[in-house]
């Protein structure tokens, strides 16, 4: 009787575990149940039950271990995003947005899956890792068993044991290759930590992200500014700003605007080639342009921008910065040129479109490294340049701005830029030398700038931002 009692016991246990649970984690991770909007952070030291669509998020310095119902293991690795898609009897899928995740999948269990915005990994028994950037590239990396990799043009391949295989955007499954080096450390985050950054940019765009990620950098900005002040419309905004230092060789540029209807944020990240100097300035002052005969010592090499309403956005990614000498023999004067540029604009239907930067209005690449830019290395959508203008609604003598372009497949954007002071009037030229004093230099706390931008891509939204010279200045990003 004992012993079957001990089995009804057994059999009673696991019918209630029955699920994936958060066996342990470390630093800031959190949790959006299944059908909440809203992220809760782990707290305590209990196990914390996981079903089906619920996700966690890691912060820098961040992991999370998770058990399933057959013992398999996962390990999310920090800067990661990540879904427990579902669990059932017959099988177990999971997704991840971006980051790692290492699986140990026990022998002759259930089907077994790892999904990226790339790739599709199948198992049944195995030790292996997927990793997922911000532009939709994976890799996967095979440590015991064997993995069958697929991307979503029905491409596949079985990646084994000692080998790795990637997997661009938009498809194009590479033959798996031997991986030189073992295991990676799932304590640090994928990539270099400029990219953990650059990940954040493009990857937290809800409220909920946005806000949560502020109030924790807030706390060390190294510039930050608060006001409120009228827009071009006539609406109250109540504006948020800070400058932070992601890594050692960046900055981060962030502002929030909250109206009563709305809620809109931009964020930009500068990484330079070198270790930023105490005074920021220092750096930012030779970005753009430069004189002397000597290379500055910071150049700019990356700039990752994001502009949204958290539901249409409109990104820029730029790389292979650098700077170009006027002669280079004897140099006198110095031009910054970033040798790759793109744009992307995305309502919530085009979000997902280049690993998550939204669908490409126009790029251009540095093929010929000559540090200028021809037309035949331009790219846009829909394959010719876009039909133009500009326009002045209040005149030339007027700081506002009209600039629309029109794309061959009928796609449109639109942007529209003010010079304004904080009650809303939109400057001119005749205001320099009276509401603003003697030099524009002194009137830094008196103006802001707005873009507003519409698109065709939008569904009739637009994504409205204002932000005060006053902080670019002290950054040394405004200068006159």
């Amino acid at each position: 009787m004992r012993y079957l009692f001990s089995l009804i016991l057994l059999v009673g246990l696991c019918a209630r575990s029955g699920a994936a649970y958060i066996d342990m984690w470390r630093g800031e991770v959190d949790i959006k149940r299944s059908g909440s909007s809203g992220w809760a952070r782990l707290e305590g030291e209990e196990k914390v039950s996981l079903g089906n669509g619920d996700e966690l998020r890691t912060a820098r310095a961040s992991t999370v271990n998770i058990v399933l119902e057959d013992g398999s293991r996962v390990k999310i690795a920090p800067v990661s995003a990540f879904k427990m898609t579902s669990e059932s009897k017959d099988g177990v899928s999971l997704g991840l947005y971006f980051g790692r995740v290492r699986s140990w999948v026990k022998k002759f269990s259930r089907k077994f899956e790892v999904r990226t915005p790339s790739a599709v990994c199948a198992v049944r028994g195995t030790d292996f890792m997927v990793s997922s950037d911000a532009e939709g590239n994976s890799r996967v990396e095979v440590y015991d068993g064997s993995v069958l990799t697929g991307d979503d043009k029905g491409n596949s391949s079985l990646v084994r044991e000692g080998q790795f295989a990637e997997v661009p955007a938009g498809g194009g499954l590479n033959a798996p290759r031997e991986n030189p080096s073992g295991p990676g450390d799932m304590n640090s985050a994928v990539g270099s930590p400029s990219q953990a950054a650059r990940n954040e940019i493009y990857g937290e765009i809800s409220k909920e992200d946005v806000i949560s990620r502020a109030q924790e950098e807030i706390q060390s900005a190294e510039f930050q500014n608060r006001k409120v002040a009228i827009d071009a419309f006539g609406n109250r905004v109540r504006m948020e700003e800070y400058v932070i230092r992601p890594e050692a060789n960046q900055f981060k540029y962030v502002v929030l605007n909250t109206r009563d209807s709305r809620f809109d944020f931009g964020k930009i990240l500068f990484t330079f080639n070198n270790t930023l100097p105490a005074d920021l300035s220092l750096a930012t002052r030779d970005m753009t342009s430069a004189t002397g005969a000597d290379t500055p010592a910071w150049q700019l090499t990356a700039m990752n921008s994001v502009m949204s309403n958290t539901l249409d956005m409109v990104t820029e990614d730029a790389s292979g910065g650098k700077m170009v000498a006027d002669n280079a023999g004897s140099p006198a004067s110095w031009t910054h040129f970033f040798t790759n540029y793109a744009v992307y604009a995305a309502g919530p239907l085009e979000g997902a479109e280049n690993g998550g930067l939204g669908r490409m209005l126009w790029s251009y690449a540095d093929a010929n490294a000559d540090n200028t830019v021809q037309t035949g290395e331009m790219a846009y959508l829909g394959g010719s340049a876009p039909a133009g203008s500009v326009v002045y609604p209040g005149g030339e003598d007027v700081f506002n701005t009209v600039t629309r372009n029109t794309y061959s497949d009928s796609t449109w954007i639109q942007v529209s830029d003010y010079v304004l002071f904080d009650d809303g009037n939109i400057l001119s030229a005749g205001d320099l030398g009276t509401r603003l004093g003697v030099t524009m230099d002194t009137a830094t706390d008196k103006l802001n700038f707005e873009r507003v931008y519409t698109s065709s891509l939008f569904g009739g939204r637009k994504i409205d931002l204002e932000f005060s010279a006053k902080l670019l200045k002290d950054a040394g990003l405004l200068r006159f």
